[in-house]
């Protein structure tokens, strides 16, 4: 290493332990068609309260699954949204998703610690998208089980996804503290929101993230998650169908799936597409719900829970409740957390209540519980 590049790195180790400003993290969700940055605190009597939020639109493309396209656009939308935000506060924790990362739930034989992380090794290297080594891995324990062994809960990432994500955030001026995935920055919320309600013994939730490209499908049992899936269907297949059928751009595809004629009628022939998509989507989806059911002796659920931009499509949730046959809501933070209002105007709310709902949970990772 150059003489230059250990006074700059000695420089930094120096500015991060004298630093004064706020120690929370700013939580940063880079999302398919905008980046969404957050500000968490944790109040005396042991509430949330969003201190700052702040969202930039992405161009069409940027993002492709978890593969970053246009470097300089994204940069720039990260710098747009930070400066924003309004925050002093540059350290970041980072949310990623997509094909290369991998959530689930592991039975293990149990032993010591060092039994315990070789079972991990051993048993997700059968489920990773990836060769292991190429991998970052980390697991939870959440109990014992039957079998006398133990249960975790491990989260990995492909190491070149989570290095390409960390060094386009930190090019906008931010610094990186930790990397997180989204579906645990949405659960984070989800266990705050919900609270004792879904921590009862022998109730079982959906959990539901509605995402551009994608759906994260858990499903919460017993006060931990029991069951992870992806499912390849998101808001961007209706958007990218309404400019298919009716050949409009992407932003008026957009409009008219959400907005409808401006009036807030949807034209027939939009509601239309929007049912073809959903048929498809919820195939899938009773194709999973069904799978769990099979191998497990639940009857029903006991409630499902929605987040995500794509929970606003008209409909969806009436649609939702007739077929999984319970009560279905949005996750809306606001419940629970109260918020500054110097920095949150009220025209944010129902925009941070749907879609800021990962960036809120990758700002908790700096609030100590």
């Amino acid at each position: 290493m150059s003489s230059k590049n250990i006074l700059d790195s000695i420089k930094e180790k120096i500015s991060d332990f004298m630093y004064v400003g706020p120690r929370g993290i700013v939580g940063v969700d880079i999302g398919l068609s905008a980046i969404k940055m957050a500000e968490v605190a944790l109040q005396s009597d042991g509430s949330y309260k969003i201190v700052n939020y702040a969202s930039v639109n992405l161009p069409e493309g940027a993002i492709i699954e978890d593969e970053i396209q246009k470097e300089d656009e994204i940069i720039k939308a990260l710098q747009e949204c930070f400066k924003a935000l309004g925050s002093s506060n540059r350290f970041a924790c980072v949310g990623i998703s997509g094909p290369n990362t991998l959530i689930k739930r592991l039975q293990l034989a149990g032993g010591s610690d060092e039994e315990v992380e070789d079972q991990v090794s051993w048993e997700a290297e059968q489920y990773l998208p990836f060769p292991i080594e190429d991998g970052n891995i980390s697991f939870s324990m959440i109990g014992e089980n039957q079998g006398g062994g133990v249960d975790v809960i491990i989260g990995a990432a492909k190491k070149t996804v989570v290095t390409s994500f960390k060094e386009i955030v930190e090019r906008s001026s931010l610094k990186v503290k930790i990397v997180d995935l989204n579906a645990s920055a949405v659960l984070n919320v989800f266990e705050v929101v919900m609270g004792d309600e879904i921590k009862s013994t022998g109730k079982t939730w959906i959990l539901m993230d509605l995402g551009a490209q994608k759906t994260h499908f858990m499903i919460y049992k017993n006060g931990v998650l029991v069951f992870f899936k992806e499912i390849n269907i998101g808001g961007l297949t209706i958007t990218e169908e309404i400019q298919r059928q009716m050949g409009v751009n992407y932003d008026q595809a957009e409009s008219l799936k959400i907005q409808g004629d401006g009036s807030g009628n949807i034209p027939e022939e939009i509601i239309e597409i929007i049912n073809q998509v959903l048929d498809t989507f919820f195939a899938e989806l009773k194709k999973t719900i069904d799978f769990w059911l099979s191998s497990t002796a639940e009857e029903a659920f006991d409630g499902c829970v929605l987040t995500g931009g794509s929970t606003q499509i008209p409909g969806l949730t009436e649609a939702m409740e007739e077929l999984l046959e319970t009560e279905v809501q949005v996750l809306n933070p606001f419940q629970v957390m109260s918020y500054n209002k110097n920095n949150i105007s009220e025209n944010q709310i129902d925009e941070i209540a749907y879609k800021g709902v990962c960036a809120i949970g990758l700002a908790m990772r700096s609030v100590p519980k």
